[in-house]
């Protein structure tokens, strides 16, 4: 009876009872459980390689996460720049409105464009522009620099979440690696 149970209980680390029968001579399944494979160690083992796969696909998986958010906000700066552009434009145009709106009315009114109140009113007109403009640039630059900060960011987070996926897999195969070990 113990021939025929000596394979079975080799695989629930039934050690000695399976070496004995190994010496009565049981086979194949006797030597396996001399050797100390056994359910414990096949399934611990199996767990460990998907403990594995599973820290770097978690890691690669983050990693991704981070890299499409990379890719937005660089995509980002594209738009702002073409916003930017826009808001300019918006500006030059209500600037040359505001313009020909003045000239309009002192023309009507008969005074002289080239001095005076006219000329002052065109000055002023052109220097608020002129603010306006260097305002916008600037803050262009700043969303601008702002979303290459946040994309550089992203990208160092996705590193960092690949390299913590391999440290977690290393960390946790060897942490079942040191089990198994104090097992034999």
């Amino acid at each position: 009876m113990q021939v025929l149970l000596s394979p079975i209980l080799s695989l629930f680390g039934g050690g000695a009872a399976a070496g004995g029968a190994a010496a009565a001579g049981a086979g194949a399944g006797a030597a396996a459980a001399g050797s100390g494979i056994s359910l414990a160690s096949i399934l611990q083992g199996t767990a460990t390689v998907l403990g594995v796969v599973s820290a770097i696909g978690a890691g690669n998986a983050e990693a991704a996460q981070n890299e499409l958010a990379a890719s937005d906000a660089e995509g980002e700066q594209q738009v702002e720049t073409l916003q930017g552009i826009n808001r300019r434009a918006s500006i030059r145009k209500q600037m040359a409105d505001a313009l020909g709106a003045q000239d309009v009315a002192y023309a009507a009114s008969g005074v002289d464009l080239s001095f005076g109140t006219a000329k002052a009113a065109r000055t002023d007109a052109y220097r608020e522009a002129d603010l306006a403009l260097t305002s916008d640039s600037s803050t262009e630059l700043t969303r601008v620099s702002r979303l290459a900060e946040r994309a550089r960011n992203y990208r160092a987070m996705a590193k960092a979440a690949r390299t913590g996926g391999i440290i977690n897999a290393l960390s946790g195969a060897t942490d079942n690696l040191l089990s198994l070990g104090r097992r034999y």
